[in-house]
């Protein structure tokens, strides 16, 4: 299933050396950088609807098929987290993935996190990219979530600039199965697509390992993250991601 697929890519980063020859984590190009939307514009600008597990399922499945998605079964990722001995409610992203440091930066998590984190009270989807890559063995793991924005901004997105700048660079440890991997996680500026946009590059022992993007746009807070190196380079990752991004917000607005 897409929830045990998403928690063995994460252990798969933390095995030691990532496949074949990985690209530095300094070795693409710079992102383009996030734009925020007025607030009186944000009604135009962004998504404003609260979606069900299934809307957000069959919008998923839209835009993503052209790409090589698939979109796992929301009802069943549910139901296997309750067979967890956290609950949602109670889980954060140390518990889950390992505490960062600086402490403060923990809101900047690894991608992937809502795999563990099913939060009922918002509606979820999730979704893997397969075949990518000169030999189509690349991925990129997809969540979306919506509620209403107040709780998106808390749960996902609850940082102010000063802070982006002082978890500029960050370390976060990782539970694997030889014991903890310390991966160092690199902020950037994201794609301007919705309200806020950032890029997380990730390094292990100064190879780079992967990319993740984040993106809030209105009632739609989405995560992306894929492996990188042989499969598919950081550059690739993101530019599908980014591509990704802007038409799940866009077919969001026509809901």
């Amino acid at each position: 299933m897409l929830l045990a697929a998403g928690l063995l890519i994460l252990t798969a980063c933390g095995s030691g050396t990532p496949g074949g020859t990985a690209s530095r984590t300094d070795s693409s190009p710079p992102v383009p950088a996030s734009g925020t939307t007025s607030p009186s514009a944000e009604a135009t600008a962004t998504p404003q609807k609260v979606l069900t597990d299934q809307e957000l399922m069959a919008l998923s499945s839209r835009v993503l098929e052209p790409h090589g998605g698939s979109v796992g079964d929301t009802a069943m990722a549910r139901k296997s987290y309750t067979l967890m001995t956290q609950p949602p409610a109670s889980a954060s992203p140390s518990s889950i993935l390992g505490p960062t440091e600086p402490a403060e930066c923990n809101v900047f998590h690894r991608s992937w996190q809502h795999e563990a984190l099913l939060d009922p009270s918002m509606g979820f989807a999730l979704a893997e990219i397969s075949n990518l890559g000169e030999h189509g063995v690349g991925m990129i793991l997809f969540d979306a979530r919506n509620a209403p924005r107040e709780a998106l901004v808390k749960a996902d997105f609850d940082y102010s600039q000063e802070l982006m700048v002082r978890c500029a660079t960050f370390d976060q440890a990782i539970p694997s199965a030889n014991g903890p991997r310390t991966f160092t996680i690199q902020l950037l500026p994201g794609p301007d697509i919705g309200d806020k946009a950032y890029v997380t590059k990730e390094s292990f022992d100064g190879n780079g390992v992967g990319v993740g993007l984040r993106v809030l746009a209105g009632t739609v807070s989405l995560d992306m993250g894929s492996n990188t190196g042989a499969a598919i380079t950081e550059e690739e990752a993101l530019n599908l991601m980014s591509q990704i991004a802007q038409q799940f917000v866009e077919e969001t607005k026509k809901q």
